[in-house]
């Protein structure tokens, strides 16, 4: 039997490496997983995961920004699977610019989708959860960039912090239902994003090289590194784990 045997899962920022990765571990744990993003389709790895588990995983459509995307993220759920035992709020964007630089569309960009959609999501799916009983848990991403101050990222480590601070908020609030919320704060992990960030930039290898040393242990992250946590905060292992965020970010932290 799986860490997560027939919990009933959302995942959202499915499409991109973490989430990607998410989904196949999720599923692989027993899970049965709401999987949800911006393109219209699931991706490949999301249909082999699909058809490695017929009946585990469904694919939906969703723009977090969008309340009645929110909605049907949730219909889907609760239609398909009766139920929400877990959340995986895993959906970000990310945003590198000097302070004075950042315009007004850049932090409200970052800030609707890291912070208010993550909000309106937790919310919305907070409300089922009352109603399940306990033994329920969400979990956010936020990063360690929202708990150290990184150069020409003062945007998103707001946005990152904030989303720490709603584990935090919600867990408080949520106490009495028997709703666990926790957050993980990942360092630099290998994934389409920071090799997307790093293409404004000409030194690209020095820049990669130098994220490398940041950490501790000389190197990016694996996208696995923070579902495996992820998992353990889902699972009733994690029962005595409420309010944390925790960094899975290879000692940079430390430093």
């Amino acid at each position: 039997m799986g860490r997560l045997e027939n919990k009933v899962c959302i995942i959202t920022g499915a499409a991109g490496g973490q989430g990607q990765v998410a989904v196949e571990l999720f599923a692989a744990e027993g899970a049965k997983v709401v999987a949800t993003d911006l393109p219209g389709k699931a991706t490949e790895a999301i249909n082999d995961t699909m058809q490695k588990y017929p009946g585990k995983v469904r694919y939906v459509r969703g723009d977090v920004t969008s309340t009645p995307d929110l909605n049907q993220i949730i219909k889907t759920a609760t239609d398909r699977f009766g139920r929400i035992d877990v959340l995986f709020n895993n959906h970000g964007v990310m945003v590198g610019s000097p302070l004075l630089e950042t315009t007004e569309e850049e932090i409200d960009h970052v800030l609707n989708i890291n912070v208010r959609a993550s909000f309106l999501l937790c919310q919305r799916v907070a409300h089922h959860m009352v109603e399940q009983g306990d033994g329920l848990s969400i979990i956010l991403n936020s990063s360690v960039g929202g708990l150290v101050g990184f150069p020409d990222m003062a945007a998103y480590g707001a946005s990152k912090a904030g989303v720490a601070q709603l584990a935090r908020s919600m867990a408080n609030d949520l106490k009495e239902h028997q709703i666990r919320v926790n957050a993980v704060a990942p360092g630099a992990i290998d994934t389409p994003m920071p090799h997307k960030y790093l293409e404004k930039f000409e030194d690209r290898e020095e820049i990669w090289a130098a994220m490398e040393k940041a950490h501790l242990t000389g190197r990016l992250g694996r996208p696995e590194e923070v579902v495996w946590l992820v998992i353990f905060l889902a699972s009733d292992e994690a029962s005595f784990m409420n309010g944390a965020v925790v960094a899975v970010d290879g000692g940079y932290s430390c430093v």
